[in-house]
């Protein structure tokens, strides 16, 4: 079988390991840290609306992944006996003021007519669907979506790789990415090169900055400050403010506040004014969170790639392919984004269109 590398443990590594592993190649994945430690680790694992209408990248992207995770979920059950808390519970986008109200109420007919199920609640209808929600939240968008317990997802990816003969080195940082004769021939590790007939980098906020990769592409870190709360049963949705920050509960009675969206090259202090924001918003929209234990608070660097699409597809090195670039909603996107990496690397049907996603664009 050829042998495959993948750069990157974070979910979209793992799952495109995954693929590649059921596409009959001999796979290993190679991660700096631990798998599932940097933007994995640290997101909130929304999965926003599907909007079938919608042909834009981004959204066929999403569309493809919001139809995958119900089945990768059962099928990660299957194949580890782990629970990823994949749940379709819904979102909710609040209103703080009366034009915000009135713009998400305007919406309503364009959003039925691209195919998405949608309402608007006020009053006492919102009461009942969010009753945590205070006084200053006048209404609410209810739309499709839910989330996933992303660190459970990504540990559940790597243990079906291994199950199904995969192979993960953790602490092995790639310092390049080798070639001979203008095809890709491997990495090159802090412990020594590793060959391989294809190469994924999927290295996250490091994606770009990794020797030989061609073309390079233009992938930054983008700091992600978030925190949980232990707040069982307060907030029944997802609830999406439109400039964040965004509340998720979770199975075990936490709710994720997150996040800011910061460039600040690769420090990963937790700032007061960070901490502050989070807290703030989340308790003006919820104010019984005032009373809530904060259980952790922690920082991530989302791959945020400058134009805001991933960066999907094959390199300018023949066998090299790139799974990057998903900035903030990586999560989300992951099985849409293995799903079309392993069509293009095993020369299968595309599901979406891959063109937009090109590295070449940035050129």
């Amino acid at each position: 079988m050829p042998e495959a590398l993948v750069i990157g443990g974070g979910l979209i590594g793992l799952l495109c390991a995954r693929d590649l592993r059921k596409g009959g190649l001999d796979v290993t994945v190679v991660d700096r840290d631990q798998p599932g430690r940097q933007a994995s680790w640290a997101s909130a694992g929304i999965i926003t609306p599907r909007v079938p209408s919608s042909r834009s990248p981004g959204a066929l992207l999403n569309n493809l992944s919001v139809e995958l995770w119900p089945t990768l979920a059962a099928e990660l059950r299957d194949e580890t006996g782990m629970d990823v808390e994949y749940r379709e519970n819904g979102c909710l986008v609040p209103a703080l003021d009366e034009e915000m109200a009135r713009r998400l109420r305007d919406e309503l007919p364009y959003l039925r007519a691209a195919g998405v199920e949608c309402e608007l609640v006020e009053g006492a209808t919102l009461r009942a669907a969010e009753p945590a929600l205070g006084p200053g939240v006048l209404a609410g968008q209810i739309l499709p979506g839910g989330n996933v317990e992303n660190r459970r997802a990504t540990r559940a990816a790597e243990l079906a790789l291994e199950r199904a003969g995969g192979k993960v080195r953790s602490g092995a940082l790639v310092t390049g990415i080798l070639e001979r004769g203008g095809r890709v021939a491997g990495v090159r590790t802090i412990e020594g090169d590793l060959g391989a007939d294809v190469v994924v980098l999927a290295a996250g906020s490091w994606s770009g900055r990794i020797a030989g990769a061609n073309p390079l592409v233009p992938v930054v870190p983008q700091r992600g400050q978030i925190l949980a709360l232990h707040a069982p049963g307060q907030v029944h949705r997802v609830i999406l403010k439109e400039d964040d920050p965004y509340l998720v509960p979770r199975v075990d009675g936490r709710v994720i506040v997150g996040a800011t969206r910061e460039f600040a090259g690769y420090d990963r202090s937790n700032t007061a004014g960070g901490v502050a924001w989070l807290l703030n918003s989340a308790i003006e929209m919820a104010p019984g969170f005032a009373a809530a234990p904060i259980v952790d608070v922690w920082t991530g660097f989302r791959p945020y790639s400058v134009d805001g699409l991933p960066i999907v597809g094959r390199a300018d090195v023949d066998g090299l392919f790139y799974a990057t670039g998903h900035g903030p909603s990586g999560i989300g996107p992951a099985p849409g984004t293995a799903a079309l990496l392993a069509a293009l690397v095993l020369g299968k049907q595309p599901p979406i269109p891959p063109e937009p996603f090109r590295p070449q664009r940035f050129k």
